[in-house]
């Protein structure tokens, strides 16, 4: 993987009588919005694979031409791990499912001890040949690699890793997405302030699983602004990655016990 350096859900609304919007009336609104969205230029949806997900989202999937956020959650232990893999993989297998193209994936280093992406372990959702990484100092410096990605034929998805959060700079990302139809992913592996222009934000994080090759991860959609359902409803899923099949299924929410002898369940992903 070459490395570069760029540097040498809403409240209820009220009308303007002060009194809360009717559920209908900003369901409708909900549908104009959306119906609106996915006819813009460079829109298109990719499903998931997973049903009970892709019921959910727009036209059936994630939209191209939005920006998305993917933060990590707590583990079972309730602390968010500095270095849990379940929010990166997640989002790895995201943009895996983007088609061809070259995949741009920003970082800013968070120590000396910190590392990019190791690709081996990538390599079950995306050919590591394809990841282009970029390396910033700064997070102007992130940001605006990310935005000249966006704007640049042959890129299939932007991801930015990072922890900032700046307002600005994602109505910037969310726009260069709308306008080019590539996907721009924001991974942070702490919490951060969402962006609330963002069309999805998920919340990963690693849950016991029986088998090594099939981690699983327990996810949250926090907000899906032109999908359903709304955003108090916050729906989760138990996932299990088929590394065999190379898929991602609801997994059972019981781990099997029947052999007798109960199995030792790994934290993995």
């Amino acid at each position: 993987m070459p490395v570069i350096s760029p540097h040498a859900f809403a409240p209820p609304v009220a009308n303007d009588r002060g009194s809360p919007v009717p559920p209908t009336l900003r369901e409708q609104v909900r549908r104009l919005e959306r119906a609106h969205s996915t006819q813009r230029a460079g829109r298109a949806a990719v499903p998931l694979g997973v049903a009970e997900i892709d019921r959910l989202l727009p036209d059936g999937g994630l939209l191209t031409g939005a920006l998305h956020e993917i933060e990590a959650g707590p583990s079972p232990s309730g602390r968010v791990a500095a270095h849990d893999g379940a929010a990166l993989a997640f989002t790895a297998f995201l943009i895996g499912r983007l088609g061809s193209g070259t995949l741009l994936w920003c970082r800013q280093p968070s120590g000396a001890s910190d590392a990019p992406p190791y690709a081996p372990a990538l390599a079950g959702w995306i050919d590591p040949a394809r990841l282009l990484m970029v390396t910033a100092r700064r997070d102007e410096d992130l940001f605006w690699a990310m935005e000249e990605g966006l704007r640049t034929p042959g890129i299939a998805a932007v991801v930015g890793e990072t922890r900032a959060a700046d307002p600005t700079a994602g109505r910037r990302l969310s726009l260069a997405a709308e306008k080019n139809g590539v996907p721009a992913l924001l991974l942070r592996g702490q919490p951060a302030p969402p962006q609330s222009i963002c069309a999805t934000r998920w919340r990963v994080a690693s849950a016991p699983s029986p088998e090594l090759d099939r981690p699983r991860w327990r996810i949250e959609l926090r907000r899906n602004r032109f999908g359903q359902p709304s955003v108090e409803e916050m729906p989760s899923w138990l996932l299990e990655w088929n590394d065999e099949a190379r898929c991602l299924s609801v997994a059972p929410q019981a781990l099997d016990r029947s052999a007798g002898t109960p199995r030792r369940e790994r934290l993995v992903g």
